[in-house]
């Protein structure tokens, strides 16, 4: 992929993240993390939402 870089600073910053994406993507997440992850985006919509009782 070709891509136009602002500074040096903004090319080392677009290829770490770039490697870290090809990086995750090896890793499969596990159903639990999964479900975690959920458990916890839908506890953050609430809250946001003021659905959520302390």
């Amino acid at each position: 992929m070709n891509s136009t870089y602002i500074n040096e600073f903004h090319k080392e910053w677009i290829e770490s993240t770039r490697q870290s994406i090809e990086s995750w993507k090896k890793q499969p997440i596990s159903v639990e993390d999964v479900r975690r992850q959920q458990e916890m985006l839908d506890q953050q919509r609430a809250i946001r939402e003021g659905k959520l009782k302390s």
